[in-house]
């Protein structure tokens, strides 16, 4: 498999507060995906990974924010990655039920180098306790069809779902960690 030598991370919609701003309930969804991108983007460096924040933080509209981050991502011309960060919403279980709603990672196919990074990082994040709800398959969000290298959507958890919040607040760092963790060793065998 190739090597990864650059990614570009960002954070999936505008600042909280603005337009487009992401799904915000017992966590927020544009504050945690910042928090998430920015340590995924030192620990990558930290392995000698080059890693470039294409977060958007000026979008006028969905849309607009979708066509920046593309284009700050396809700038980046020799990226062999793309990651989006997301957190997932619809749970709706704001008392607490016991179960995690999890972690899942979207992709247009489930080919190659993204395929087996899609894995390993709901593995990565399973081994935290996180529901693994997999790679799932989506051809029609705009990030993934738009970009020119590979590109993942992860859903890192649930942000109306006490069970996740509160899980996702003790492993906020362990979460970074082991979704890097899964793009540094995707060429690894199992």
């Amino acid at each position: 498999m190739k090597e990864i030598k650059k990614v570009t991370v960002h954070a999936g919609h505008n600042p909280s507060g603005k337009i487009a701003c992401g799904a915000s309930d017992l966590l927020d969804e544009s504050t945690e995906a910042r928090y998430i991108t920015r340590k995924i983007i030192k620990l990558l460096k930290k392995k000698g990974i080059k890693a470039v924040n294409c977060t958007v933080n000026n979008g006028t509209s969905q849309g607009d924010v979708l066509r920046k981050i593309c284009a700050k991502c396809n700038a980046v011309t020799d990226a062999d990655l793309h990651i989006s960060i997301h957190f997932n919403s619809g749970r709706g279980d704001k008392k607490g039920d016991g179960r995690i709603g999890g972690t899942e990672v979207l992709l247009t196919e489930n080919v190659s180098d993204k395929g087996d990074i899609a894995k390993r990082i709901c593995s990565q994040m399973a081994k935290l306790s996180f529901t693994n709800r997999g790679v799932k398959i989506n051809k029609s969000l705009y990030f993934l069809n738009h970009t020119k290298a590979p590109a993942i959507l992860i859903e890192v958890c649930f942000v109306d779902d006490k069970d996740d919040a509160m899980l996702y607040k003790k492993n906020r760092d362990k979460a970074a960690k082991a979704i890097v963790k899964a793009v540094v060793n995707h060429s690894k065998s199992i």
